[in-house]
């Protein structure tokens, strides 16, 4: 340690300097107050010195003042050497700033000992010093006037200036005029009162940037002149109060996150979740806080599905994948969902995250195309069969007819031919009940109301129903009128309602219930069902039973033809499959739910009209036909074409054939103008009945045209009314009614 001797009595000067030296300490010696003086300005001056009183120059009372002018954070500890002892003396060198006395003559143990103490002082100072200086937070003091008394690095850092620069100011010498002030009234508030103050609030850096600072200021009395000074300890919160913001900000975005988010502890206790999930499964937070996420399960999964899961989450992988959850109400629900565990800093799974979408509106929709996509592709098949079969029965349906305008009513022939009619007759409904579940028929739709429909139809049914069964009906009087088929809607109401009074088993006991309503849809959901339909007003048809139900796997197929299960013999497979069709051709939907040992509902929507309308009746004209004129009739099928001609010239007509459209038009084109009507198949080969008759009308527009069809999805009708002269016949081909159509469109031309 250096120690400073100025001492203007060189014999004194060399005794202190040898008994220093001797007890290793590092001495510099100076012969007077003014030398003395300059030593301490220098660069690491001593922190101890021993100052003669009485030295030409500058005195050692002189020396001590200045000494205690330096901004230090480390005071240099002085010792006065005198011989005075008076109390005046003494009290005037603490005054000046002296530490100590030593009289002269002096005691070199007692000097020792007294130099000792000092540099147990000015070490501790400096310890404190290097402590207080190595504190991350400012620290600062202040003396009763509001002057910085010393300050730590961190707070001259903050500033943005030395300590030197510090010291003796106030706060508007250092701080920003905004701050300086703040900060003033704070410190009369803490020197007045003598209490601790805290604050925080955003301040201004050195740096220029914006900082939030925790201040306390402290009060303490100042030993030496009995008032009040302060320290003044910050703390920088920035990074505290980022987290924090953060913090809010990811929570009010996992609060309203659209999708569920849950926090659980290793066991499976529910510790946290949002509203998304509140919403989805209809649990309050406070319902399902610290339960078990077994609360949740549907019964959907087996045992090892559970197993895998915890295995992979529990080893600290990521699962993704579907879940079939129960809600609150015991409604099941479909969710995607990710569960990856949460570690500690040491690596150690303590929580687990589970993020889920629910899904099931996607999924049934899905489900619903996937269904449409299947039938579609079996429509095409059956239509295309529809179209041979239909051939097959137009030509043995009228060679019948010859035949029995050939034989005696009264003989066993006539009798077996009606035989075959009835056969064909039903081969002919069969084959329209395929085209319907097809949705390629063309139907013949009027405006309707259901109310009529329904209760002709439950007047059918119940004749063959239980007399056990209750049925109960709820039927809206006020309900809109649809555009449809009376025919086929009422098939599809016997279809339901006999299903349903067969699903009541043989001794009918339950209740069928038959509901229509008017509703209105708003999205693409009804009776929190997934639908395929505009928002609208619809009529809304229910049919309910309670009997048996529908497993899962029956319920998915119920709409497939042929799928039945009904005994061998008892049902085709058809009826359903019909219903889906006929629904589908009315531009509504078919919805149903079921469940095992509760029972079944059928739900159908059907499109109102805006307008209020009457229903259309037309009378049966069951007249035979005499029909005149020139025909050309065009089929590639050459049993109908021999078979049609024979039947057209019996009604009066002289005909023309031709097996495909290429001949057709080439046999117009011989006598274009000889021809009174044309009747033509569509599907044919070369060119088919719509390229023939487009052709032909380009030759000559007043020719009446009749396309005839097996099935009619490749006819558009937009491009028949085109045409201008074309209208168009189902196949089989009503033979009475081709005449009636072909008199009434030769009538049309005058």
């Amino acid at each position: 340690m250096k120690i400073l001797i100025a001492e203007d009595n060189a014999f004194s000067r060399t005794l202190l300097k040898k008994t220093l030296t001797k007890a290793g300490y590092d001495v510099i010696a100076a012969e007077n107050g003014d030398v003395a003086w300059e030593v301490l300005q220098q660069d690491d001056p001593p922190k101890l010195a021993l100052i003669d009183w009485m030295m030409p120059g500058l005195s050692g009372i002189e020396v001590c003042r200045k000494i205690r002018e330096i901004d230090s954070a480390i005071p240099i500890y002085v010792i006065l050497l005198t011989a005075k002892s008076d109390k005046e003396d003494v009290l005037e060198g603490f005054s000046a700033g002296a530490d100590d006395f030593i009289k002269k003559p002096f005691d070199s143990g007692e000097l020792l000992a007294r130099i000792q103490v000092g540099r147990r002082l000015v070490e501790q100072q400096a310890l404190m010093h290097c402590l207080i200086d190595s504190i991350p937070d400012p620290i600062y003091m202040k003396d009763s006037r509001g002057l910085y008394l010393g300050c730590n690095a961190a707070y001259a850092r903050f500033v943005g200036t030395d300590f030197d620069d510090i010291f003796a100011r106030t706060a508007s010498d250092v701080l920003p005029p905004a701050q300086a002030q703040q900060s003033h009234m704070e410190d009369l508030r803490v020197l007045a009162n003598g209490e601790i103050f805290e604050t925080e609030g955003w301040v201004n850096s050195a740096e220029g940037h914006d900082v939030y600072h925790s201040t306390i200021k402290i009060p303490y009395l100042e030993s030496s002149a009995g008032s009040t000074g302060m320290i003044g300890i910050c703390r920088d919160l920035t990074k505290r109060i980022e987290m924090e913001q953060e913090m809010r900000r990811l929570a009010v975005a996992v609060e309203q996150s659209t999708e569920s988010i849950m926090i659980t502890g290793v066991d499976g206790t529910i510790l946290y979740a949002n509203a998304a999930f509140e919403t989805t499964t209809g649990y309050r937070l406070d319902e399902v806080l610290g339960q078990h996420l077994d609360i949740l399960k549907s019964g959907k999964h087996d045992d090892a599905f559970f197993e895998k899961l915890w295995e992979t989450i529990s080893s600290g992988n990521t699962w993704g994948g579907e879940l079939t959850n129960r809600k609150k109400d015991g409604n099941l629900y479909v969710e995607e969902a990710v569960i990856y565990p949460i570690r500690n800093d040491s690596g150690k799974v303590v929580n687990y995250v589970a993020i889920s979408r629910d899904i099931t509106q996607e999924r049934e929709i899905e489900k619903h195309l996937r269904q449409q996509q299947k039938m579609n592709a079996i429509g095409e098949l059956a239509g295309g069969v529809s179209h041979d079969f239909n051939n097959i029965l137009t030509a043995i349906l009228g060679y019948v007819a010859l035949c029995m305008n050939s034989v005696e009513e009264d003989g066993k022939v006539y009798g077996y031919l009606k035989e075959i009619v009835k056969a064909g007759d039903r081969a002919t409904k069969l084959v329209r009940q395929i085209l319907t579940f097809s949705r390629q028929e063309e139907q013949e739709f009027t405006s309707l109301e259901l109310q009529s429909i329904i209760e002709d139809s439950l007047s059918m049914v119940q004749t063959t129903m239980k007399k056990s069964i209750a049925l109960k009906l709820d039927i809206d009087p006020k309900c809109g009128a649809i555009h449809g088929d009376p025919t086929q809607l009422q098939q599809v109401m016997i279809n339901l309602c006999t299903n349903a009074a067969h699903a009541l088993g043989k001794e009918g006991q339950g209740t069928l219930s038959v509901k229509l309503k008017q509703v209105e849809l708003h999205g693409r959901r009804a009776d929190d069902q997934a639908i395929d339909l505009d928002p609208g007003f619809y009529a809304c048809i229910m049919v309910k039973d309670t009997g048996c139900g529908m497993p899962p796997e029956v319920l998915e197929r119920i709409f497939e033809p042929y799928f039945t299960t009904k005994k061998k013999g008892e049902g085709t497979g058809f009826g359903l499959s019909i219903v889906h069709g006929i629904v589908r051709k009315h531009r509504g939907t078919i919805t149903v739910d079921s469940e095992e040992g509760v029972g079944t509902t059928f739900t159908l929507y059907f499109p109102l009209l805006l307008e209020t309308v009457e229903q259309e009746k037309q009378a049966l004209d069951l007249s035979t036909p005499e029909g005149y004129g020139h025909i050309l009739f065009v089929d590639d099928d050459e049993a109908v074409l021999s078979m049609g001609r024979e039947i057209l010239e019996s009604f009066g007509y002289s005909v023309v054939t031709a097996t495909n459209g290429k001949r057709g038009f080439e046999t117009f084109m011989q006598n274009p103008n000889g021809f009174d009507a044309l009747v033509t198949d569509y599907s044919m080969p070369e060119a088919n009945g719509h390229e023939l008759i487009k052709k032909v009308l380009d030759v000559r527009q007043d020719i009446p045209a009749i396309l005839c069809s097996g099935y009619m999805e490749k006819v558009d009708g937009e491009d028949l009314k085109n045409l201008g002269h074309a209208a168009y016949m189902a196949k089989p081909i009503d033979w009475r009614e081709l005449s009636r159509t072909i008199q009434r469109e030769i009538g049309k031309q005058g």
